[in-house]
């Protein structure tokens, strides 16, 4: 038996839209789910606001005084401006702010919001709610696990949350288009819930799970393992496997990865630091900013090798294990939406396709099919069925470099 949990959110995923970095990114997440009807095989996860007092289970209180100043001027620019207000107006009824009439916008640039983390219209709303999302998950998916427990049943429990995975967000600054940390957010609420939990977070984004792996690098219940791309001047500038320790470890990679160097990875190395640390809650992060068709080009993943990637490495571990999925990076709005549908598909094993590989190639009816046009409305091109000839620099000797020395921490 497979439990799948969902997040979704009408008003989110208008918020979520408006972040600079992801302009629209959202609405074709959700909408091509729902174009699918995979969201009716999914219990779902109606996000709803929470107290802002709560982010401080993990950020300073000053950094989110700062995030969730008024900037009324900015919420104007938003084309939705009437729109996404009503709505707000309805949800956000009952939830009490947090005035302080010392923060000024003239101190953002102190907390990050400057750069690549500019205020955008609503940006309080969306911090508020991409919290949420994670942190209702978290709880949601607790309580199943203390339910089994109690009941002595086992069933797979796997919550996807594609909101969020902002994975670069430190205790007081934004940075690299993550203006708050959810995932630490939601480790925090998973740990708070289940004090016994030992939990292993998997980043499989392009660029370096940093926020991450700094918040709980000296945690004994919390294990941290990030892929992905490392060079000099590479944002965040960090994550060499060599600054690796024990419960923090580093796979820094090199240009052209592609998803045999991928799957190489994650059964040689990653299998093997799960089964070490053996988890009972694992975490993975997945960014879609690696793929050969990401503005990056600097991996050359596919959709179909990604995710059969990810689903290996879920079948191979305890069926107990309850896993949360989130999203992150990933620059070419309409590939992103295209795998984490195509990975929603994998986990739910649905009916269609019977290969599970496949996917049906036409791209059902739904309001957003219009962005699909250059794809010819399919799912499948030549250009996202394979990889780019783009060279791979990670050869099977410098993989083997990696994986000895994390296996010998």
């Amino acid at each position: 038996m497979k439990r799948i949990l969902l997040c979704d959110s009408d008003l989110l995923t208008k918020l979520s839209d408006e972040v600079p970095s992801n302009k629209m990114r959202q609405s074709l997440v959700q909408g091509l789910i729902k174009g699918y009807k995979l969201d009716e095989l999914c219990e779902i996860i109606d996000v709803e606001p929470i107290e802002y007092k709560r982010l401080t289970l993990y950020h300073d209180m000053d950094f989110i005084k700062q995030l969730i100043l008024d900037r009324k001027e900015i919420d104007q620019q938003s084309e939705n401006h009437e729109v996404i207000s009503n709505k707000i107006s309805e949800v956000f009824d009952l939830i009490e702010d947090l005035v302080d009439d010392e923060v000024d916008a003239k101190d953002d640039e102190l907390y990050g919001l400057s750069h690549d983390c500019y205020p955008f219209p609503f940006m309080k709303y969306y911090i508020n709610l991409t919290a949420a999302s994670t942190i209702q998950l978290s709880e949601r998916m607790c309580e199943y696990i203390k339910s089994q427990h109690q009941q002595q049943f086992q069933s797979k429990i796997i919550g996807l949350n594609f909101y969020g995975g902002r994975h670069h967000g430190s205790k007081s600054k934004a940075s690299g288009f993550c203006y708050i940390n959810d995932i630490n957010l939601g480790i925090s609420t998973i740990r708070k819930n289940l004090p016994n939990s030992n939990i292993f977070y998997l980043d499989l984004d392009l660029h370096y799970g940093n926020g991450v792996a700094e918040a709980f690098k000296f945690s004994q219940k919390v294990t941290t393992c990030s892929v992905h791309r490392f060079d000099v001047g590479f944002f965040p500038n960090a994550g060499s496997f060599e600054e690796s320790r024990t419960g923090a470890y580093n796979i820094s990679t090199k240009r052209g990865l592609n998803d045999e160097s991928l799957k190489w990875i994650l059964e040689e190395v990653v299998l093997n630091l799960i089964k070490k640390h053996k988890p009972n809650f694992l975490i993975i992060q997945v960014g879609c900013d690696g793929l050969a068709t990401d503005v990056h080009k600097q991996w050359n993943l596919t959709i179909k090798g990604f995710n059969k990637v990810i689903q290996n490495l879920i079948n191979d571990i305890d069926r107990s294990i309850p896993i949360m999925i989130l999203g992150g990076g990933g620059y070419n709005n309409a590939e992103t939406a295209k795998c984490w549908t195509h990975l929603t598909n994998f986990l739910l094993d649905s009916n269609f396709p019977k290969d599970i590989n496949d996917f049906q190639n036409e791209i059902p009816e739904h309001s957003l099919l219009d962005y699909y046009e250059n794809d010819g409305y399919k799912f499948w091109t030549e250009t996202n069925s394979n990889p780019s000839k783009m060279h791979n620099e990670n050869t099977i000797e410098s993989l083997q470099e990696i994986k000895e020395y994390l296996l010998s921490l």
